[in-house]
């Protein structure tokens, strides 16, 4: 009886060990093949990590995700986006609108992205606000906190792993429904229909 007894405690211990990264995300929901990790930020911030795989090449990916124009098809509550000219295919700044319900005002991110190929073909794509670089958008709150990083990593037979981790405090001041639907449920939604479009899409 005893040693079961302290097999349980420690049981659930490892269980916890496991749902949780080496930098403090902690595995929140698994469903449908895709993994959501969050970590809790300082000034209502959170940073949210989704993980999951397709069946696609490398060169189908980076094609989507330099798509700014169609990021409205697949990325969740996104109404409009573009590229600001100017960059070049590695480094350049974007204009991403956030739809919200009403009464809320819309939110927009300007954001720069820098994009490395590094070892064995892993495709770092990092992002980090500049909410300076082009004038307001009228109606929309600009937001000033807002970083990512997108980790795509070649597999065996044709897949390829999606990772995609973004900070923000696109929730601030808003109700606890709609900060959980935009922060966790958003980003899983996004990379789930990035999936989607990767094996449904020629």
């Amino acid at each position: 009886m005893y040693p079961l007894l302290l097999a349980f405690p420690l049981l659930l211990l490892c269980t916890c060990v496991r749902a949780q990264t080496s930098d403090g995300f902690e595995l929140q929901t698994e469903s449908g093949g895709v993994s959501v990790y969050v970590r809790d930020e300082a000034n209502e911030e959170m940073s949210v990590r989704v993980v999951t795989r397709a069946t696609a090449g490398m060169q189908r990916v980076r094609a989507i995700l330099d798509d700014a124009e169609n990021y409205p098809e697949w990325v969740h509550r996104c109404d409009d986006a573009y590229i600001i000219p100017g960059g070049t295919p590695n480094n350049f700044v974007y204009v991403s609108g956030i739809d919200l319900p009403f009464p809320f005002r819309d939110k927009e991110v300007v954001a720069r992205v820098r994009q490395t190929m590094g070892p064995r073909s892993v495709l770092t794509r990092t992002i980090r606000a500049e909410p300076g670089a082009v004038p307001p958008t009228e109606g929309r709150d600009r937001l000033e906190v807002y970083s990512g990083e997108w980790v795509i990593s070649p597999l065996e037979r044709g897949e390829v792993e999606l990772q995609c981790t973004v900070r923000t405090n696109a929730g601030a001041g808003l109700p606890s429904w709609l900060r959980r639907e935009i922060l966790t449920n958003g980003p899983a939604k996004t990379v789930a229909n990035l999936r989607d479009r990767l094996e449904t899409r020629p």
